[in-house]
């Protein structure tokens, strides 16, 4: 397909999806002249036409709530073994504290997007950040361990809605061809959050008590409260002509005040909360899904809830020492990877349309992949090594920085590439990272620091880098079968059945 074929197929896509009717009108096209997908519409409250100025203050809302979501579940890891003689608990069941969050955060995306896809984006966000809130107080207040259990159970319930709604909310917002570096500021807030929370954990205990690593995380979340209230406009938006007709003109106060949020041809149906489910037996969705859940649980949630016991047996640390040995690497690892991920992915895609002549394939982003598929499980192997040998603290530091680089680069790629692939369906896609990351997570919790002790760190970690290996492979073999799988397995009834909503080309 040429540049002219690829415009006169934009220009039937908005045909066709209700934005005009009559004779083909031309395509709008970005700065490459590639037709724009989606293409949007002439009304300004379309966040496809808002200024950028707009769209970078909901982006930094999002991902700084993802942050501090992310935050709220880790700043207590490095207070373990403090919490384990307080309450007179094994370790392994104190890591629960951290691991009941990251299940429940993980699956209430699948509760939360559903209604989040017919009420809007905004007044989910403003219910779950106010619930977080109260539930950090609560914990914090906490007097046993089944008390500090449930409010952390219940805090990832509400906390997760940015985990799993925050990818579908930057699709509503950029078109197809920058997606890959503004998922990429999402996905770096998704990952630094957890590695910034053992730094300040840390230093909070030593300082303070373990009791303020939630009410400091309830100080820093209050102020998105107020802004979400003032500064969050709806972004969710019908893109479909009999849609727009029945809700009628709408203006930036009835947005922002929840007055239209609601769209009268869609409604909740129980199977709404099977979407994400279905959405596995694609090839483009199960295989990223299985590979990134592995990835983040091994290079990121592994070093999190292994920490506290191992670092305080090889090297005699106090908790602030142990968050500055995982959280600095971590988070440096997560700012060099992203500065090889999500821009580079969107000019490989730019680079590949042109040579075709304007067609764009969602494979072409896999390309960006490929330093990760080497550093994420090379950095795994090497912390294992280290462990096992008892070496100088340094190498256990890059050890978890290779990691960690290589699952932002995996993160955003996945993401990109996801919502490339099925641009209707990002919310589920994003609710089906967060429940099966959060899954695999937690079932690691029970076996790895067993495992480890049982034969031996450097022979675990290497088991864990050989699953992320193999996992590895099916995914690249997506760059040359994937365009042909996912034509061989279209279902309409099941790819557009949420096709008044933002995104839809």
């Amino acid at each position: 397909m040429d540049r002219t074929k690829a415009l006169k197929h934009a220009a039937g896509s908005t045909n066709s999806s209700g934005g005009s009717s009559g004779s083909a009108v031309s395509p709008k096209v970005d700065k490459c002249n590639l037709p724009l997908i989606p293409q949007p519409s002439e009304d300004p409250l379309d966040p496809l036409n808002w200024p950028s100025w707009l769209k970078l203050l909901v982006l930094a809302e999002i991902s700084l709530f993802t942050l501090l979501s992310v935050l709220t579940a880790s700043m207590i890891t490095p207070s373990f073994q403090i919490l384990s003689r307080e309450f007179g608990r094994e370790i392994e069941e104190i890591a629960y504290i951290t691991s009941i969050f990251i299940l429940t955060a993980g699956c209430s995306a699948g509760f939360w997007n559903p209604i989040a896809n017919v009420y809007g984006r905004r007044p989910v966000y403003l219910i779950s950040v106010a619930a977080c809130i109260a539930l950090l107080v609560a914990s914090g207040r906490a007097r046993t361990y089944a008390e500090l259990m449930a409010f952390r159970a219940l805090n990832g319930f509400f906390g997760g809605v940015p985990l799993g709604l925050g990818s579908a909310t930057v699709c509503d917002m950029y078109f197809e061809h920058e997606r890959g570096r503004y998922l990429g500021i999402y996905t770096l807030s998704l990952i630094t959050g957890g590695h910034l929370a053992p730094v300040i954990g840390g230093y909070i205990e030593r300082d303070l008590q373990w009791r303020w690593c939630f009410y400091v995380s309830g100080i820093l979340m209050s102020p998105l409260l107020p802004l979400f209230v003032f500064a969050l406009p709806e972004t969710l938006y019908s893109r479909h002509a009999e849609a727009s007709q029945t809700i009628g003109e709408a203006t930036w106060k009835q947005n922002l005040l929840l007055a239209r949020t609601r769209y009268p041809l869609r409604r909740i149906h129980v199977l709404d909360f099977l979407r994400p489910w279905q959405m596995l037996k694609y090839s483009s969705v199960l295989l990223p899904t299985m590979y990134y859940s592995a990835s983040f649980a091994y290079g990121s949630i592994l070093f999190v809830i292994t920490a506290a016991p191992i670092f305080g047996k090889l090297y005699h640390y106090e908790p602030y020492q142990t968050g500055l040995l995982l959280g600095l690497p971590l988070t440096i690892g997560s700012i060099l990877g992203e500065l090889m991920a999500g821009a580079f992915s969107d000019f490989v895609s730019e680079k590949r349309a042109l040579v075709r002549g304007g067609k764009r394939k969602p494979e072409d982003r896999l390309l960006a992949l490929t330093p990760a598929i080497v550093l994420l499980p090379l950095g795994i192997l090497l912390e294992g090594v280290c462990i096992q040998h008892g070496t100088h603290w340094s190498g256990i530091a890059v050890s978890i920085g290779i990691a960690s680089l290589g699952l932002q680069i995996q993160t955003t790629v996945l993401y990109a590439y996801t919502a490339e692939c099925y641009r209707q369906q990002a919310a589920e896609i994003g609710s089906l990272f967060s429940v099966c990351r959060a899954i695999f997570s937690f079932c690691m919790g029970f076996y790895a620091l067993r495992l480890g002790e049982s034969i031996g760190f450097q022979d675990a970690w290497i088991v864990f880098s050989v699953i992320v290996v193999a996992l590895s492979v099916p995914v690249l073999a997506l760059l040359c079968t994937g365009e042909r799988w996912r034509q061989e397995s279209v279902d309409g009834a099941d790819l557009h059945y949420n096709n008044t909503v933002s995104g839809n080309p």
